[in-house]
């Protein structure tokens, strides 16, 4: 017994299932072809037991009518002869359509008027006054018989839909009762195990530092809206929790790969990523995309008098003034060293030499630590403006012009702003 039963344990529930259900697709139509051909046959039958019924109906009727004539034509003495002659046409065609009853009565399984089969030779003896009162007691006879055979073959043919439906029902009832036997004898194969997975995946979830989310939302709607069994709702409710705790570290993973760490800024990956973006939207709208490079003027001798921690601090401070500065689609970055770069979408130069201006002023004002030492007595930043298209036609000739002007800003004393338009007007060379 516990053979059979391991047995059937590891016979897959699909395997059976489409077994099942390709056998019971095979019977269903093989029956419904039986079905099909047993219906036509008996539908055929009744029609022609009916119609065979209507005929010896027809026939009664054509003979009572020649009974009235013949009784009328006796009753006359002129037209003698002739009247004789119209009987003796009359009756003929009662002959025809006697044999074409006869012929018809075999084709619907009904047996002929016994008396008379076997007296066709005698037709006008059939129609004179004594026999056609027993032809007509046959043909009653007759007709009652084929009134119960058409009557029997409708019955039959009514048991035979019902005796399908009965068909049908039955095969349904074989696979309904066919799955739950399964899911019985697969529940201790299946959900059990789930549970115990349940406890795996906690485990799991509490001891895997990071990873990623993809589907956590949709399973919790799926699990608010559709009713679930305990076990897979423990499942369920389990890898939702697993699922979050990835995309709280996925987040973190996003915010290192794309932030400087010293300052905090966008790195300079994620700012040329932005850049290229930005001018290909400005190249199909028409638009404008400013960029501002921002170098920290003498800060190799800040950094050699006051340390490098002093300096990743002067940095964090700078970096902190810059950020309150922008606006919410501005991208301001780390572009390496002392050097930061503000990319200014759907933004003119006259805008941004504003706020560049602005910056300069904000950062000259501020006080930093040790910046009593620095020449001028205070830290100060020199900064190059450049526009996109009015200074260049794509991404690197952009950084290009404006780090051109931040040099002329280096040159003309520091702590400047130059636009590279206003170069270029002055004609400066190449």
């Amino acid at each position: 017994m516990s053979r059979a039963s391991r047995a059937i344990s590891n016979i897959s529930p699909l395997r059976v299932i489409v077994f099942t259900g390709t056998i019971s697709m095979i019977i269903v139509i093989a029956g419904i072809a039986g079905f099909v051909v047993t219906q036509q046959s008996l539908l055929e039958a009744v029609e022609k037991k009916q119609a065979c019924y209507l005929d010896l109906v027809d026939f009664r009727g054509m003979l009572l009518e020649f009974k009235v004539a013949r009784n009328q034509a006796n009753s006359e003495i002129r037209g003698k002869e002739r009247a004789e002659s119209d009987m003796k046409a009359q009756g003929d065609t009662i002959l025809v359509h006697y044999e074409k009853l006869v012929a018809e009565m075999k084709g619907a399984g009904l047996a002929p008027f016994p008396s008379v089969s076997t007296t066709l030779q005698q037709w006008p003896e059939i129609l004179a006054e004594e026999n056609l009162e027993l032809f007509g007691f046959e043909l009653d006879k007759s007709i009652e018989k084929a009134k119960v055979a058409s009557k029997e073959a409708s019955v039959r043919l009514v048991v035979i839909n019902e005796f399908f439906l009965l068909f049908i029902l039955a095969v349904l009832l074989t696979l309904s009762i066919t799955a739950g036997w399964m899911l019985h004898s697969n529940y201790r194969h299946t959900l059990m195990p789930l549970a115990q997975l349940v406890g795996q995946l906690k485990l799991l979830n509490r001891n895997i530092p990071e990873s990623i989310r993809d589907t956590a939302e949709e399973m919790k709607k799926d699990l608010t809206i559709t009713g679930h069994s305990s076990d897979i709702a423990q499942i369920t409710e389990s890898i939702m929790k697993f699922c979050g705790d990835i995309d709280a570290k996925n987040k973190k993973l996003d915010e290192i790969y794309i932030r400087d760490e010293k300052t905090n800024l966008y790195n300079y990956r994620h700012f040329k990523e932005h850049l290229i973006i930005d001018i290909e939207r400005a190249k199909r709208l028409n638009d404008r995309v400013s960029l501002a490079m921002i170098d920290i003027d003498n800060f190799k001798r800040y950094n050699d008098a006051n340390g490098h921690l002093a300096g990743d601090k002067a940095l964090k401070i700078l970096a902190d003034l810059i950020s309150s500065q922008c606006r919410a689609y501005d991208v301001p970055s780390r572009f390496g060293g002392e050097e930061f770069a503000l990319l200014f979408p759907k933004t003119d130069t006259g805008t941004t030499r504003d706020i560049a201006e602005r910056l300069r002023k904000i950062i000259s004002e501020h006080p930093f630590p040790h910046e009593e030492n620095q020449p001028a007595g205070e830290l100060t930043v020199s900064i190059g403006v450049a526009t996109f298209p009015d200074d260049a036609l794509d991404w690197p000739s952009l950084i290009t012009n404006a780090d051109r002007a931040l040099y002329r800003a280096k040159a003309e004393g520091r702590d400047k702003v130059v636009v590279f338009a206003s170069m270029e007007s002055q004609g400066t060379p190449g």
